[in-house]
């Protein structure tokens, strides 16, 4: 498992930032990211619209997607959506026409498959995890891990008493490159299952990079 232990959550956003702001200069003519929902990931997108990093960035080359959704509307305080417009997508100049919500199965795929043609090869694929080992909307024991086929799809189980929208694992393991952002204690039981080799849903997602802090990690000492 690719790990990187940091002190602290506020530690683990800035590191997730500057590695956004690598990837987004690494990139061609343009740079598809996808989005996730969840605190830490809000606070690197905060981060990327402040001072030291928006400067720093060719909006114009961006194009944003995102990794999963709840159905709700997309102004919701619910929604991953209204997270990252509130954090970032407001606050910076992507085109418009650039940024596309997630809110249709069909539609969505119908998106990416004419965007990126036969694999889903995002430059970044950014995700969290919940304290169940979950990551987008795939949650441990769900129907939704064994699709093969789709990129997109809305689970027919429903998850923590809400309808969602999510990439499947074919779509997230199609990306150039994953990035998981964890913090909390909460999450401590997860990452030592998964370190343990269980096939736990974020588990599941090939050769990702792990920006975890020490309160997460539950062992060894801080880097930065």
């Amino acid at each position: 498992m690719n790990l990187r232990v940091l002190s602290d959550g506020e530690a683990v956003a800035r590191a997730a930032a500057d590695v956004i702001v690598d990837a987004s200069a690494a990139a061609g003519e343009r740079f598809a990211i996808a989005l996730s929902g969840g605190s830490t990931p809000k606070a690197t997108y905060a981060l990327l619209a402040g001072d030291g990093y928006r400067d720093r960035i060719d909006w114009s080359r961006w194009h944003v997607f995102f990794g999963d959704e709840r159905r709700v509307p997309l102004e919701d305080e619910r929604s991953n959506y209204h997270s990252a417009e509130q954090a970032l997508l407001s606050r910076v100049p992507i085109p418009e026409t650039q940024v596309h919500p997630l809110t249709d199965a069909d539609v969505y795929e119908g998106l990416l498959r004419a965007f990126f043609g036969e694999t889903p090869r995002f430059d970044l694929l950014m995700l969290g995890m919940g304290d169940d080992g979950h990551t987008a909307s795939l949650f441990p024991g769900s129907i939704s891990l064994l699709e093969q086929e789709r990129w997109v799809i809305a689970p027919p189980d429903v998850v923590e008493g809400m309808s969602r929208l999510t990439l499947t694992l074919p779509a997230l393991n199609a990306a150039r490159r994953t990035v998981f952002l964890v913090s909390g204690s909460a999450k401590a039981d997860a990452l030592r299952r998964i370190r343990a080799g269980e096939q736990l849903p974020a588990g599941m997602v090939r050769g990702a990079e792990w920006l975890v802090d020490e309160a997460a990690a539950g062992e060894g000492q801080p880097e930065g």
